[in-house]
């Protein structure tokens, strides 16, 4: 009996040591959370996989990949909407130089739209953490990037956000005014503030908005660069650098 137990025992040891070694460490695993409820129309949907597209295409994101060497980073790319509506639409990838970021940003271009609906951020990000869970990655750093134009239709953001922060994960956001459905400065604000009290945080959690899809080009490329650089400072909010310069077309 014992002799069976022990066999048990190396048998189990041995698959945990296979599965490691099975996993690449990486310095950085991001979820790219983007949202496609139902106030997204399809040229603001378009504006938001250009701008990401273009991002990663970026020189200077670029740049920011191949110092990191071959440690490099793993990203996905998640669509959402409602509850239970959540998409894989670019699966994880291991970028470390520009061949591999450009062919990144090939596959966010030829991502459809499968969801529409209301709005769950509490659900997309349990369903991010899960994907930071469970993949063949392990980062030194585990980032959240959630976008959206709206607050959640479900009460369930901070309870998922705690959750998240507890297992070492930094939530980070961006904030889109969406002019269809702008009540004014004080919509803003409150967006702005729900974002901050009820969906980002984290080590070096922060938050930075765009005026509107139109910009959302330009602040997901200074977001994508500040997640990807890191740091220890700690910024709440964060300023767009309008002096980055796109290419009138992509590589």
């Amino acid at each position: 009996m014992k002799l069976k137990i022990i066999i048990c025992l190396l048998l189990v040891f041995a698959t945990s040591l296979h599965a490691r070694g099975q996993t690449r460490q990486v310095a950085l695993e991001l979820v790219l959370a983007v949202d496609t409820s139902t106030s997204v129309d399809e040229a603001e949907f378009e504006l938001q996989r250009t701008g990401l597209a273009d991002a990663f295409a970026h020189p200077e994101l670029v740049a920011v990949i191949e110092a990191i060497g071959n440690l490099g980073i793993a990203v996905t790319l998640i669509e959402w909407a409602g509850t239970d509506q959540q998409e894989i639409v670019v699966g994880w990838s291991h970028l470390t130089d520009r061949s591999s970021s450009l062919a990144f940003s090939d596959k966010i271009r030829s991502a459809s739209r499968p969801l529409k609906g209301m709005t769950d951020i509490g659900s997309v990000l349990s369903f991010s953490i899960n994907q930071l869970e469970n993949n063949t990655y392990r980062g030194n750093r585990l980032v959240i990037d959630v976008s959206g134009d709206g607050s959640s239709s479900v009460e369930n953001s901070a309870i998922e956000r705690d959750r998240a922060i507890a297992r070492g994960i930094t939530i980070n956001g961006l904030v889109i005014f969406n002019e269809e459905y702008d009540l004014g400065e004080l919509a803003e604000v409150d967006l702005v503030q729900y974002y901050s009290n009820q969906v980002i945080g984290g080590n070096g959690a922060f938050l930075i908005t765009a005026k509107g899809f139109e910009d959302f080009r330009i602040a997901i490329l200074n977001k994508l660069l500040r997640e990807i650089r890191g740091s220890a400072t700690v910024f709440r909010r964060m300023p767009i650098k309008p002096d980055l310069q796109f290419a009138k077309s992509a590589p």
